[in-house]
């Protein structure tokens, strides 16, 4: 055990002082820099768990594909179309047939950079196609972002809880909220961030059938795009395929991204598959926004041009490159993912160890798969006491009550970046924890 663990008091005072930031409402952002300020000023390598980033080395076919674009195709100076290239268009529109089962044709393959414009585009339609229905429903726990997203729209949004609240229910209450006519869009994850929670078949095909009864427009988040690693999602063309709600509504935009699927974040690159019936659909609610009345030409010339007018063109090929060859089979990208999971099955286990309990402890009555995330708390902290008291301690996190979840006592822990060589850190700062902040 270092010697400066716990971390003196007045040395994290004053380092939140001086960034201004207020713990009980800290983004993952303000938490980041907080903890690599407090790294540099301790010399005390931080046990980070507090950024969702990918932990593991993009496949070298999406460098080889981005070097060859910029020196061969002359792509550096000249901008990208706003519906993307033509290649990476029928590169997604191939994968997501091989991994997803569904016909989606290139024209709906939009890409984004990254999801979170993927869902800052699908949410400024859903809150708009309809006057009636402005609101934006998440389920929740999420993204922390996507709420500041639709506070940036100006979009009014509400909340509904998986934690008590799956499959019969979760679809009972979600009608409930439906029928009212003020939702305009519902946004999930699956596997979810932060409790990798995933849906199931029957709560999908529920979900799906909710969007068509009552026109409400579903914004599927596939962030961690097969990364269930109870099954078998891997080969293409082959069940079990990944779980969407796309097969169950035509009411959908799902968004693939390739930050942790590939391991290809710093590219800010996925794809919005946009259902081929929405794409055609017209409101005459979108045209004081969009200046459009078309679903599709208003998420592409209203939303893609708008905001940052398309994806930078090499990323574009280097992703194309990552979906051909996984969907030629020659690409096995779900094996070197399941480091997550083993990550998660021995930090899940030293935490409990020592005192912590999972917060969402269960996905439908089953356990949980191990993934990117879980969930923990300490008794008699509430999240924000227990952030505080963790730093202390040399270990980062972010609070629950950020990602919109009713639970006050949790944190998130993300796996991502805790390697083996600090999972003796982990255990001994855990146990140090423990012994000072004994349960009364």
């Amino acid at each position: 055990m270092s010697d400066n663990v716990p971390i003196d008091k007045n040395i994290i005072d004053a380092a939140i002082k001086e960034l201004h930031v207020d713990m009980t409402r800290a983004s993952i952002r303000e938490v980041n820099r907080l903890i690599s300020v407090l790294e540099n000023r301790t010399g005390l390598r931080f046990i980070r768990m507090e950024f969702g980033i990918p932990g593991l080395k993009t496949d070298r076919i999406a460098i080889e594909a981005e070097i060859e674009a910029l020196k061969n195709l002359d792509v550096a100076n000249q901008y990208a179309p706003f519906d993307g290239v033509p290649v990476l268009k029928e590169a997604a529109s191939e994968f997501i047939k091989a991994f997803l089962d569904l016909d989606i044709p290139p024209s709906c393959c939009i890409p984004t950079n990254g999801s979170m414009q993927g869902c800052f585009i699908s949410m400024a339609i859903a809150g708009h196609r309809k006057a009636s229905a402005g609101k934006i429903l998440f389920l929740d726990p999420g993204f922390p972002v996507n709420k500041l997203q639709a506070v940036v729209l100006g979009l009014q949004s509400l909340s509904l809880d998986f934690y008590d609240c799956r499959g019969g229910r979760l679809l009972a209450k979600l009608e409930e909220i439906l029928e009212g006519g003020e939702i305009g869009g519902v946004l999930w994850s699956s596997p979810n961030n932060p409790t990798w929670i995933c849906l199931t078949e029957s709560e999908l095909e529920g979900i799906g059938s909710l969007l068509t009864r009552y026109d409400v427009l579903g914004i599927e988040d596939l962030a961690y795009f097969a990364m269930d690693f109870r099954q078998d999602y891997g080969r293409p063309y082959c069940p079990p395929f990944q779980p969407t709600v796309a097969r169950y509504t035509d009411n959908y935009i799902t968004l693939i991204s390739s930050s942790k699927m590939f391991s290809y974040a710093g590219q800010r690159v996925a794809i919005a598959a946009i259902s081929p019936v929405l794409m055609e659909q017209k409101s005459a609610d979108l045209l004081p926004f969009f200046r459009t009345d078309r679903i599709g030409h208003a998420f592409i010339h209203g939303g893609m041009y708008s905001t940052t007018a398309g994806v930078a063109e090499s990323p574009q090929y280097g992703l194309t490159a990552l979906f051909r060859a996984a969907t030629a089979g020659k690409l096995d990208f779900i094996s070197p993912l399941k480091e997550y999971a083993r990550r998660a099955e021995f930090m899940k286990k030293v935490f409990l160890r020592n005192g912590f309990h999972l917060v969402y402890d269960n996905d439908a009555g089953i356990p949980l798969a191990d993934g990117f995330y879980f969930t923990v708390a300490y008794p008699g902290m509430d999240g924000n006491e227990l952030l505080l008291a963790l730093i202390h301690y040399g270990i980062s996190a972010i609070t629950l009550l950020t990602t919109g979840s009713s639970r006050a006592e949790g944190l998130r822990i993300c796996v991502s970046i805790t390697g083996q060589d600090q999972f003796e850190d982990l255990e001994q700062r855990l146990q140090k924890f423990q012994i000072d902040h004994p349960v009364r």
